[in-house]
């Protein structure tokens, strides 16, 4: 059986030794271990090797039992408050550098394609590079573009091409979901960025995203964040006729998605199982942020046996497989 994390990070040195000498934010200095990572000024996050030593990080997977990782530069690869040219540069960089990862250690890592999605224009071009020059298969997207709606109309030619390239779009929260207001007591990570995704998929339902590209194949992190506690409450409102457009009900939108393991709690767990089913799941840890073994534990512990196989890797090397065709 072929184990696949579906939510995996590494932070390439590349990416931060561009941040070196910076006088303004975001910038990086490093460290013993790795780098410091200052994102604003109050807001600072620190890489050691866990982050960025790509040898190590197969020795976590060795030491795990995990056969394969879907990787991105998590927050870091969001870049869409940068300048065009710069957010631009900067994907491509992530992109070879997942490339290369991809190419040191062959089946291992699946690379994600990072996008300047402030442009779409820019967004299609370095996508198609990411596929046609560097062989990656999949790609990111974050909860929100610098603040604004992935659901845009701007973008959906972006989801064309991806439905057309039968690319699997990977969901990941970004920071740039608190900016409106603060959030303090560090709520931001813990309980911001579950609804900065929430929000995204919400919108990508009821703008109609998902019924014009019904072939989008979409992972929503996190267990799906807040929709699968709350698409009872949705399903009210959708039946009360406040989105006219949506035919179908709202636990429907949410069983044409994939979604992750990680959220540490049987019961969250328990209610996806029977709201979308286990061929919908992936298993995924959250590297390096939460422990790879852990979340192993966790899904051999309490997903049944007769599903464990395909939540574990069926279900990834099933999505997996078809991208790029």
């Amino acid at each position: 059986m072929t184990i696949v994390d579906c939510q995996w990070h590494w932070h390439p040195p590349a990416l931060l030794d561009r941040h070196l000498g910076r006088a303004e934010h975001p910038r990086a200095f490093r460290t013993g271990t790795g780098y410091r990572y200052e994102v604003s000024p109050d807001e600072t996050w620190v890489y050691d090797r866990r982050f960025t030593d790509l040898d190590h990080q197969v020795q976590v997977l060795d030491a795990v039992g995990i056969d394969v990782a879907v990787v991105s530069a998590s927050v870091a690869g969001d870049l869409s408050d940068r300048p065009l040219g710069e957010a631009r540069d900067l994907c491509v960089l992530l992109n070879e550098e997942m490339a290369r990862a991809q190419r040191m250690y062959p089946d291992r890592f699946f690379g994600l394609a990072h996008l300047p999605l402030t442009d779409t224009e820019s967004a299609l071009r370095v996508l198609d590079d990411a596929v046609d020059r560097l062989g990656l298969r999949a790609a990111l997207l974050p909860g929100n573009v610098a603040g604004d709606s992935v659901a845009a109309e701007r973008l959906w030619p972006l989801y064309e091409r991806l439905e057309r390239l039968r690319l699997p779009v990977f969901l990941h929260p970004t920071r740039s979901f608190r900016r409106p207001r603060a959030l303090p007591y560090k709520m931001e990570v813990s309980l911001g960025y579950m609804f900065d995704t929430s929000f995204a998929v919400m919108a990508l339902i009821v703008s109609g995203v998902l019924d014009r590209f019904p072939d989008l194949r979409i992972v929503h992190p996190h267990a799906g964040g807040a929709l699968p506690y709350l698409h009872g409450r949705l399903e009210v409102y959708r039946a009360k006729g406040w989105w006219p457009n949506l035919d179908r009900p709202f636990a429907d939108y949410l069983r044409r998605l994939h979604f992750d393991t990680v959220c540490n709690d049987p019961m969250t767990l328990n209610l996806l199982l029977e709201l979308v089913g286990p061929d919908r799941i992936l298993f995924s840890s959250d590297y390096p942020y939460w422990s790879g073994r852990k979340a192993l534990g966790f899904v051999r512990e309490h997903v049944p046996a007769a599903a464990l196989a395909g939540v574990l890797g069926g279900n990834a090397l099933a999505l997996l497989g078809e991208g790029g065709g």
